[in-house]
């Protein structure tokens, strides 16, 4: 039986090669190469590929939750933590996006499996997030939250956007549509606000991008 340790090494590789060389491109005995270990402990491991494959968009979305958790603690302010969580969820479509689109052509039911949980997770963390932003009274009385977490649950699976090749580009690309969008659920009193701290919302979130590529 392999340790979670060594569980944790095989996904963490497999991870990596399936997003650089492709589905096909990194075979199973690759993976056991690239570890320096039998084909047999591998398999002790994770019974096929498709078994690995799963763990590895498990470990995806524990990447973006993990990030997720650092912006709520990095800041209290909830208007730069809702654009923090969908700027993740998008840079993590776009970073995997060979994995995905990948995923998507040859497992249909796994793709299908993740790009649920995917969504899920994001919409009640935007759900909750969007709740605590209105009891705060930063929205107009007429924004409609739910019209809202369908556009940033779409947005942030947008394949357009996963296909930008340069991630500045893509960073560019989210704050212009995520902004934008969000800046007409604002009130006039939250919109000054906001817009005298956007400075400080990019720096922050900049900063935990840098802490996070370390």
């Amino acid at each position: 039986m392999a340790s979670e340790d060594n569980k944790d090494k095989i996904v963490e590789t497999a991870l990596r090669m399936f997003n650089e060389r492709g589905l096909k491109g990194a075979t199973m005995d690759d993976i056991a190469s690239e570890l320096r270990m039998s084909k047999r402990t591998l398999y002790e491991a994770f019974a096929g590929k498709e078994e690995l494959l799963t763990e590895c968009l498990n470990l995806v979305q524990k990447h973006t939750n993990e990030r997720h958790r650092q912006a709520h603690q990095r800041s209290g302010e909830p208007l730069l933590v809702a654009m923090y969580m969908l700027r993740t969820n998008a840079l993590f479509i776009h970073k995997y996006r060979r994995l995905i689109e990948e995923t998507e052509r040859y497992y249909p039911e796994i793709h299908h499996r993740f790009l649920s949980a995917h969504t899920d997770g994001l919409r009640e963390k935007m759900q909750y997030g969007m709740d605590f932003v209105r009891k705060q009274g930063y929205l107009r009385a007429d924004a409609d939250i739910d019209v809202a977490i369908d556009f940033f649950c779409a947005l942030t699976q947008h394949k357009r956007l996963a296909k930008v090749g340069d991630r500045d580009d893509c960073i560019r690309r989210i704050n212009e549509m995520c902004f934008t969008y969000l800046r007409g659920l604002m009130n006039t009193e939250t919109l000054a606000r906001y817009d005298s701290k956007v400075g400080q919302f990019e720096q922050v979130m900049h900063d935990l991008e840098e802490e996070s590529e370390k």
